[in-house]
């Protein structure tokens, strides 16, 4: 089971996917935009260097969405750290290779100073990707889906494969062992680029077609 196929079996329904402040999403929305935004990634990615693009966002949507367009497309989602700073930052940039790296005007400051050369930013204040079908893709159980890196508590922080059964397992054991079904509404409070996030709250939902509340930053209160 891949997330692409929980995804695409997902496109036509009409029942709510993401629930924000703002707006919400059914998943047939979210498909769609998640789809453009895998889209116009392809196009932007340099073939001779590992896929990767990294994800600099609060828990907003285009963070969500930047992880299901991850889960249709080719490339591969890399979680960073927000509360990384400085060279420690940059450290994890060019560890994980990202070559294009999604933020928005919350973030973009951290990036100040920051010697990006071979890294594309892309504003996702500023972008608003025109209709279009995700890439061809054939993952497997497998595949690598993300990259998430640890906290650091016993040496710099290491970037963690994640493949799609990483993602999809916990997904269906949980919703399992829970009792969880596509009535439910997931709260997502934990930074998405997080295992605890992704494994835990948003792997569940996307097992179910279940909604998904996110809580844009995180409060230990």
């Amino acid at each position: 089971m891949t997330i692409r196929e929980l995804l695409l079996a997902r496109a036509e329904q009409d029942t709510p996917a993401l629930l924000t402040r703002e707006r919400s999403w059914t998943w047939r929305e979210l498909v769609a935009d998640a789809s453009s935004r895998a889209a116009h990634l392809a196009e932007r990615l340099d073939p001779a260097r590992p896929p990767h693009v990294g994800l600099l966002m609060d828990n907003t949507p285009e963070m969500l969405l930047g992880l299901a367009a991850a889960g249709l497309g080719n490339h591969v989602a890399v979680g960073v750290n927000s509360t990384r700073r400085g060279d420690a930052l940059l450290a994890d940039l060019r560890r994980a290779d990202v070559q294009v790296l999604l933020t928005d005007s919350t973030q973009r400051h951290l990036l100040d100073g920051l010697n990006l050369t071979g890294v594309q930013v892309i504003d996702t204040d500023e972008w608003d990707p025109a209709p279009s079908i995700a890439p061809d893709a054939s993952p497997d159980d497998s595949s690598l889906f993300m990259l998430i890196f640890t906290s650091g508590t016993s040496g710099r922080p290491k970037a963690v494969r994640i493949t799609h059964s990483k993602i999809t397992y916990p997904g269906q054991y949980l919703s399992e062992r829970l009792g969880l079904g596509a009535d439910d509404v997931h709260y997502i409070a934990m930074p998405l680029f997080h295992s605890n996030a992704v494994m835990a709250g948003w792997a569940p939902a996307l097992f179910n077609g279940a909604a998904v509340a996110l809580r844009e930053k995180f409060s230990a209160s």
